[in-house]
Order: structure tokens, then sequence, then C-alpha cells
């Protein structure tokens, strides 16, 4: 058998065709991430993407909490776990802050991610925790897309999303963010917030 009876490999050591590959590569890695940003959410409330709706069963086992009761308020939903390092760092700034808001009307809840109820129950307890904790069981991360904890998220009182803030956040940040969340920040304090973290 020759050379010429056997069928021929495409040449991809043409520098022509490894570009044209890594090009045919790239595009669909972008229709992939675009695709990706748009699954978020499908919704505007008021030129905001809505937010993924939840119901969860708070640490004590029997009290739902769902995006509809908290509807009419701002809300810092904040996902996080006991074993968790920079949550328990960010912890008592959460607790702080939520103490000077909820009486404003800005309602705080921690969802608690890749965790126990015991565990969670324990840590809150022991921290001071008062806001409301919610075990997420699984369907908040799959609306919502925790990639990292703690990660922060602030909703508009339509339950429109403000903002997603992947790793610890800032008191100066998360007070700016809620601030536009009830429709009072500029873009010059969210860029002093952000310079600021």
């Amino acid at each position: 058998m020759t050379n010429t009876d056997s069928p021929s490999l495409p040449d991809v050591t043409s520098p022509r065709r490894l570009a044209r590959g890594l090009l045919g590569a790239g595009a669909a890695l972008l229709l992939a991430l675009i695709v990706a940003g748009f699954a978020f959410a499908d919704a505007e409330v008021g030129g905001r993407n809505e937010a993924p709706a939840f119901s969860l069963t708070l640490l004590d086992g029997e009290t739902t909490i769902s995006s509809e009761q908290l509807r009419g308020q701002p809300v810092v939903l904040n996902a996080w776990a006991s074993w968790c390092p920079p949550c328990r760092e960010e912890a008592p700034m959460l607790e702080r802050v939520s103490k000077d808001l909820m009486p404003e009307g800005v309602a705080f809840v921690g969802i608690v991610s890749d965790d126990t109820v015991a565990s969670a129950s324990a840590y809150a307890e022991e921290a001071g925790l008062d806001f409301p904790h919610a075990l997420d069981d699984g369907s908040f991360d799959a609306g919502y897309g925790i990639d990292v904890l703690p990660t922060t998220y602030i909703l508009d009182a339509n339950g429109g999303l403000v903002a997603k803030h992947s790793g610890p956040i800032s008191e100066a940040r998360l007070r700016v963010l809620i601030e536009e969340a009830r429709g009072g920040a500029t873009s010059e304090d969210d860029s002093a917030a952000a310079a600021a973290d």
C-alpha cells in the first residue's frame, strides 16, 4: 500500500489551520459566556434583571422564607458556611450593618451553603448573628450561581438584582450597594466604595 492509498489526515501543524481552529474555539467560548450571562435572569424589573425566585427553610427547620415575602424592601442575601474563614471574618460586619439598617426596612438573609444545619446554627449562635439564615437545598445555588463563599447579592424592593459581590465585601461597598438598591447611590459613591475594597 502506498502513501497515496491511505486516507489523509488534516494537517494540524499548518499555522493557517491552527489559527482557524483557535478562532473557532474562541468564538464558541465567547458564545457560551454570553449565553451563561443571560441565563442568570430572564426578566427585567425597572431596568435591572429580576433575581431568581427562591423559597428556603430557615435553620429552625420549620419556617420558610421566600423571595416573594421579601418584595417591597431592599434585600441583602449573603451565602456563607460555618467552615469558611472569610465568611467568619465578614460575619460581624454583616451583623453590625443589619442591626443598623433592618429597622429602616432593609432585609438581611443568610444563605447557608454546603453546610449542615447543626454546624451553621452553632456558628450563627456563637457569632451572635440575629438576622434570619436559611439552608440552601441546592435550589438557591442553581438559580443564583454561587461561585465562591462568601457571596453577597443585593436586591432592590422590586426583586431586581442590583449587584453580586463574590468574596468578602467591605462595609463601605455593602452600604453603597444597599443605598443603590434604595435608589439613592451615585456612580461616584460606587467607585469610591470599590476603591475601598
